[in-house]
């Protein structure tokens, strides 16, 4: 391992780098900041404790710590191995985009065909809009998402894992100190304290409301590691926004730009859900800026995978049109919409609005109506496609006159 100073953070990550990659093990990527190797099936790889070890012994002994290291994350058996007794206390929930992995998932299983769809999809569940609870084993070295694999060798169902899951993370979940300051900002970049999953422990997010005065809290998770909670004081809120979605967009992990709060029954909501605020048309905007991008990274490994395969192999579907959801209106009134267009099959995203739309004889798109998403769906019969997160709308026809008529008097102007 060469002198003591020698070993440095990059150094080790580079040795473990090249120990996965001899192993096969997919590796996603490296972040130096937080100290963290992340693999393609959702596994971290944390060299904090390693490295702080290793760097404190010479010789010897620093090469058999890190070769304990190596054999430990070299290899899936320490996890298939671990009963439901010894998983359960390790157990934590975990908040991530609804489009976490997808990418990398899809590929894995492309070049891996023995692997299958079910047994490496991550056991999850929405939990918010775009976002997703999945559980992770925690371990000093690592940590691992629990896909359908691992849940296969326990006793228990989903449910009880998750129920664990939250149960743990109450011990860890630290309350409000009302001698503290008013508004909390924490950063986490190892994780270790799984800062954002804390809105998941039930009276977390309520411990705030003495210390705000009648104020609700409303808490931010921009990234997977950063934690942000404010009174819902309007001028602040406006700023908070403002900020959090910058920091959304520049995060290498991003989580969500929307705020969540309390509603009357004390259930974390998204803000623009939780009733009337002025700062409610903001809010909005947040869930649209969130669902826009969600949608838009589904739709490149979609796009991705039919370039591959002339098909959506996992979802058993033919080639279509991935469709995208736009942003329109005003600062006041802003919503969103997709495009039907005749004569050509669509995946289609949820939206607020359907446009329906033909082509002039210069191909040019010529709306027809434009329809609430709702009402389409009602006159349409169209359903989500089974098992897709975010959800889209399998369209391979156009609706016939009776559908066309229907739709044409349920249209509005925006």
């Amino acid at each position: 391992m060469g002198s003591f100073d020698e070993l440095t953070p990059d150094r080790l990550a580079t040795l473990v780098l090249r120990h996965l990659s001899d192993v096969g093990k997919e590796v996603a990527g490296y972040d130096a900041e937080a100290l963290r190797i992340d693999l393609i099936d959702g596994s971290e790889i944390g060299l904090g404790n390693v490295y702080y070890d290793a760097v404190r012994l010479s010789g010897a002994g620093r090469a058999a710590r890190i070769a304990r290291f190596l054999n430990l994350v070299g290899g899936d058996e320490y996890v298939h191995l671990l009963t439901w007794e010894q998983a359960r206390p390790l157990l934590r929930p975990i908040l991530r985009s609804a489009t976490y992995k997808q990418a990398a998932l899809d590929d894995l299983l492309h070049r891996k065909p023995l692997v299958t769809h079910e047994a490496a999809r991550f056991v999850s569940r929405p939990v918010f809009p775009f976002v997703d609870e999945l559980v992770a084993i925690d371990q000093a070295d690592s940590r691992t998402v629990i896909n359908h694999s691992i849940l296969a060798s326990w006793p228990v169902s989903a449910d009880e894992v998750f129920a664990a899951a939250r149960e743990n993370l109450e011990a860890i979940a630290q309350p409000h100190n009302p001698r503290g300051n008013a508004i909390l900002s924490r950063t986490d970049h190892e994780g270790s304290a799984y800062l954002t999953s804390w809105p998941l422990a039930p009276g977390w997010l309520a411990s705030f409301r003495q210390r705000y005065a009648g104020r609700r809290p409303v808490v931010f998770m921009p990234d997977r590691d950063t934690l942000i909670v404010v009174p819902d004081i309007p001028h602040l809120l406006a700023r908070i926004y403002r900020q959090v979605e910058q920091q959304y967009v520049d995060a290498r992990h991003r989580l969500s730009p929307q705020g969540y709060t309390l509603d009357e029954d004390n259930t974390v909501v998204p803000f623009d859900r939780a009733g009337r605020h002025e700062q409610h048309r903001t809010a909005v905007r947040a869930g649209y800026h969130l669902a826009i991008r969600e949608y838009a990274a589904q739709a490149d490994w979609l796009n991705e995978a039919l370039e591959r395969d002339l098909e959506f192999t996992h979802y058993s579907l033919k080639m279509a049109i991935v469709g995208e959801v736009k942003l329109a209106g005003t600062d006041t009134r802003p919503y969103t919409y997709t495009v039907w267009g005749k004569g050509v099959d669509y995946l289609l995203p949820a939206a607020d609005y359907l446009m329906f739309a033909s082509s002039d004889t210069d191909n040019s798109a010529v709306p027809i109506c434009t329809v609430p998403l709702t009402a389409a769906l009602e006159i349409t019969g169209l359903t989500p496609v089974p098992g897709m997160s975010p959800i889209r709308f399998e369209a391979r026809f156009w609706p016939d006159e009776t559908m066309l008529t229907q739709l044409k008097r349920a249209s509005v102007a925006l």
